[in-house]
C-alpha cells in the first residue's frame, strides 16, 4: 500500500514538473503508462541535470560525500600518484591532505614539489606556506610568504597578504598585521577575514575599531544566504557575541 502511494506521488510530481518546465510531452505517455520506469527515466534525463547545476544541491552533495567517505579525495590522490609520480599528482595529494587537516603530511609533499625546478610556482608556494602556518611553523611560513612578489591576480595577492597578516599576528607583530588587515579587509570576500581583523583589534584593545568591523560583518551577513555563510556560521556567531559584549 505504501509503495503504491509513493509510486503515485512520484508520478504526480514528475507530471507537475513536466508541465511547469515545458519538457517534451512525449514523456507524459511514458510516465502514465510506465509509472516507475517512465518516472525514473524522466528524473534521470530531465530533473537530475538541472539539480546538479544548482549550487545548493552541489554543496549538499559534496558535504554528504565527505561524511560518507572522508578519505575519498586522499585515497584517489594516492592512487594517482602511485600510477604516475608527477608534480601535478603530488600537488593534488598535498592539497587533499591539507584540506583534511593533515598538514604535516601535506608539508612533506609540498616540500618535495618546491625542491624541484618546475615546482617554483606562487600558488604552490602559497599552499605550502599555508600548511606550515596551520602546523604552527610560523617562522618558516613567513620566509616563504615574504619571498612571494606582489604580482598576479588581485584576489591571489590579497589572499597572500591575509596569510602574511595572520603569520605576523602569531609572531606577536600585531601592529604590522593590523596595517595589512586595514589595507585588504574590504577587498576580501567572506566573513572570516573581517572577523580575524576584529579579533586582532580586540587583542590590541582597539575596541571602537573592532566594533566597526563586527558591525560591518553582520551587515554583510544579512545579504548572504545560508550556503554563502556555510562553514563560517560559527565565526558569525562569534561576531554576534563579541558585538553584544562590546555594547554592554
Amino acid at each position: 500500500m505504501h509503495f503504491l502511494i509513493i509510486s503515485i506521488l512520484i508520478q504526480v510530481l514528475c507530471i507537475v514538473h513536466l508541465i511547469k518546465s515545458g519538457a517534451n510531452r512525449l514523456w507524459l505517455t511514458a510516465i502514465i503508462f510506465l509509472p516507475m520506469a517512465g518516472s525514473a527515466a524522466y528524473f534521470l534525463v530531465e530533473i537530475l541535470p538541472t539539480l546538479m547545476g544548482n549550487k545548493h544541491v552541489r554543496h549538499a552533495t559534496k558535504k554528504a560525500v565527505e561524511k560518507i567517505d572522508p578519505e575519498k579525495n586522499v585515497r584517489l590522490a594516492c592512487e594517482r600518484l602511485e600510477i604516475t609520480d608527477s608534480l601535478a599528482n603530488r600537488i593534488a595529494l598535498a592539497d587533499a591532505l591539507a584540506e583534511k587537516g593533515e598538514y604535516q603530511k601535506a608539508i612533506e609533499h609540498y616540500r618535495e614539489v618546491m625542491a624541484s625546478r618546475q615546482g617554483q610556482e606562487k600558488k604552490t608556494a602559497f599552499k605550502y606556506a599555508s600548511s606550515l602556518f596551520q602546523d604552527g611553523q610560523f617562522g618558516s611560513a613567513l620566509k616563504i610568504v615574504e619571498k612571494l612578489s606582489d604580482g598576479g591576480v588581485d584576489s591571489d595577492l590579497n589572499r597572500r597578504r591575509l596569510l602574511h597578516a595572520r603569520i605576523l599576528e602569531h609572531l606577536d607583530r600585531d601592529q604590522e598585521a593590523a596595517d595589512i588587515f586595514a589595507q585588504i579587509v574590504d577587498k576580501l570576500a567572506g566573513i572570516e577575514p573581517r572577523c580575524l581583523y576584529a579579533a586582532l583589534l580586540l587583542k590590541m584593545n582597539r575596541r571602537d575599531e573592532a566594533r566597526v568591523q563586527l558591525q560591518e560583518t553582520l551587515r554583510e551577513a544579512k545579504m548572504m544566504d545560508r550556503l554563502q555563510i556555510g562553514d563560517e556560521q560559527p565565526i558569525l556567531d562569534w561576531a554576534k557575541t563579541q558585538l553584544s559584549q562590546l555594547s554592554v
